[in-house]
């Protein structure tokens, strides 16, 4: 059930997005490489209507056009980071950011060449709405 309220919100997302491509880049257009790399940073909000904050890592590992894949983790209650998660995304050039991974869909928005605002939504079991903050730190 989990799995299939995930899909449906990966769905909406899809449909949610401007239908209007101008802003995309394409091939003939540079690549993101420059979003390569690690980015580190926060997340705070309510899961199942518990508060909880924690430092997150994502680490972006390949970039195809505006496409991009990589890992993330987080930081656990034991001060551990978890076991890293795929994730893939978008990064259009305006700086609009569409990511998912299992189990939630990342929306928001590049702000500097160095920090991302973003949103994290997860439905189901395990429902969440979170803030995220990134800064890029490294290759």
């Amino acid at each position: 059930m989990k799995k299939l309220l995930s899909a449906i919100a990966v769905l909406l997302l899809l449909f949610a997005v401007p239908s209007g491509t101008a802003h995309a880049q394409t091939k003939s257009t540079p690549k993101n490489s420059d979003i390569s790399g690690i980015w580190l940073g926060t997340n705070y909000g309510y899961e199942n209507g518990v508060f909880k904050s924690s430092d997150l890592r994502f680490t972006i590992q390949k970039v195809n056009g505006v496409t991009f894949t990589g890992v993330k983790s987080w930081r656990q209650s034991n001060g551990e980071w978890s076991e890293e998660e795929l994730f893939q995304g978008v990064m259009y050039k305006n700086g609009e950011f569409h990511a998912a991974d299992n189990d939630g869909i990342i929306i928001g928005k590049r702000t500097s060449p160095n920090r991302i605002q973003a949103t994290y939504l997860e439905v189901g079991e395990d429902q969440a709405a979170l803030v995220m903050n990134l800064r890029k730190t490294g290759n």
